[in-house]
């Protein structure tokens, strides 16, 4: 089983995943700073006030009826958007922080594979040179 994560692991193109990462930060701190911006509460810059020009009574509190519950529906809505924009601003920071501890982890395996091979290298020579004698 961790072979096959290994795999998966092996094939992602790291050198992209790392040079993209601050780009798609940026991206999600533009998206949260954008949507953050906009009100969320149901007011309405241009209120009709009087429509009693109507003579069907009956079909203008029908036409309130449906503004009211399209003006709660958009105000729904934006706070969803509100709500996703951080959501995506929050991965977005956690992947950039994923990607610095698996670059940070990538150097500590190289020095290790260096540090292992001299000691190999070591092993190898005092076993000639002991053997030799």
């Amino acid at each position: 089983m961790a072979a096959g994560w290994v795999t998966v692991l092996q094939m992602v193109p790291w050198g992209e995943v790392i040079k993209n990462a601050p780009k798609v930060a940026d991206g999600a701190v533009k998206l949260w700073n954008s949507v953050s911006k906009k009100r969320v509460d149901g007011e309405t810059d241009s209120d009709v006030t009087d429509v009693m020009l109507a003579t069907d009574m009956a079909a203008v509190e029908k036409l309130e009826h449906r503004l009211h519950s399209a003006e709660q529906t958009i105000t729904d809505l934006q706070a969803q958007v509100v709500q996703s924009a951080g959501v995506i601003k929050e991965l977005a920071s956690q992947n950039t922080q994923l990607v610095a501890q698996i670059e940070s982890n990538r150097k500590a395996v190289t020095v290790l594979g260096v540090v292992l091979a001299l000691s190999i290298l070591a092993v190898v020579v005092q076993a000639v040179v002991l053997f030799s004698a």
